[in-house]
């Protein structure tokens, strides 16, 4: 008998659905793209979209790549993040090893690898790189404190998460390849989130409908960036990244303009995830135990609201 709240039960033909990422992501050019434009289809409504060469004014664009980076930061040792299990409801906030930056971009560029560099701070290291950077005139209220690059090899993973600051990403690459997966944060419930946190234990691309039937009543998005394009991933979006290629990516981050994700990112940063580490600390096992009870609780409520999909759905997944 189960004794956490219990997954509600699928018929087999359900349970071998794909889950329903099939959404495409629209893709505009940067200069077809004003301000106007992009605040009335995309910012406002909160809508993902591709833009092809946003950064292309600035030098970051032209000037970085992995040779720049061997030959001016090869020696500097940094922090690598490789996919340790038991932390699926937390983020990796201290990197599993070090290396040489030069000797950790050999390897992404030579073999497939897990090990990956997030929100690395180039601009820490080298102040003078700041002025490669140019923050477009696509909005107005970009975060400039927070310019952060990440570095990954063929294959890994990045799970699928939220950022806690709730802001708006305009991820831009520069090198390689990934595939992202999106989802709306309408779907949080759906998605298994845990409470006081911004993850998930489920894995999308390989779905456990068994013991996450919610994963039935999501609807995603799809798309692949590849040198010098930029995704806008809105505010509190879900993404789940593959590196299709060894490379590295830069997110810029502007505030979201609707006021209750901007608050609610305020009180993320500040406030509850220093509590979910503070009960973590105090109680353990127990702490994560309620928190994954609950998460099935929401999910089941979610589930019983939700419409389940089509029968026409089914003739084409």
């Amino acid at each position: 008998m189960c004794t956490l709240p219990c997954p509600i039960t699928f018929n087999k033909t359900l349970e071998t659905m794909p889950i329903d990422y099939s959404r495409p992501v629209p893709r505009v050019k940067a200069e077809d793209l004003t301000r106007e434009r992009f605040e009335q289809e995309f910012l406002l409504p909160n809508r993902p979209v591709v833009i092809e060469g946003l950064l292309k004014g600035s030098a970051a664009y032209h000037k970085w790549s992995m040779d720049f980076f061997r030959k001016e930061m090869g020696e500097l040792q940094v922090g690598i993040f490789d996919d340790i299990p038991g932390k699926e409801d937390r983020s990796f906030k201290s990197p599993d090893l070090h290396m040489k930056f030069g000797e950790y971009l050999d390897l992404i560029e030579r073999e497939p690898t897990n090990k990956r560099i997030f929100l690395f701070n180039l601009f820490k290291h080298r102040p003078e790189l700041k002025k490669d950077v140019v923050f477009p005139d696509i909005v107005k209220n970009w975060n400039k404190n927070f310019r952060f690059t990440f570095f990954g090899g063929k294959d890994s993973v990045v799970r699928i998460h939220q950022d806690m600051d709730m802001a708006n990403v305009f991820l831009t690459q520069f090198h390689g390849a990934k595939r992202v997966i999106l989802f709306d944060p309408s779907y949080s419930d759906l998605l298994y989130r845990y409470p006081f946190g911004v993850h998930s234990s489920v894995d999308v691309e390989h779905p456990d409908y068994e013991t996450y039937p919610g994963l039935h009543h999501v609807k995603g998005y799809e798309t692949e960036i590849n040198n010098g394009d930029t995704l806008f991933i809105p505010s509190g979006y879900w993404h789940h990244i593959v590196y299709l290629e060894g490379g590295f990516a830069m997110a810029l981050r502007s505030w979201s303009p609707h006021t209750q994700r901007y608050l609610r990112g305020l009180l993320n940063v500040g406030l509850i995830t220093h509590l979910d580490e503070a009960l973590r600390y105090l109680f353990g096992k127990r702490w994560f135990a309620w928190k994954k009870a609950e998460t099935f609780r929401r999910a089941n409520r979610a589930i019983q609201k939700s419409p389940p999909r089509k029968q026409e759905e089914l003739a084409t997944a």
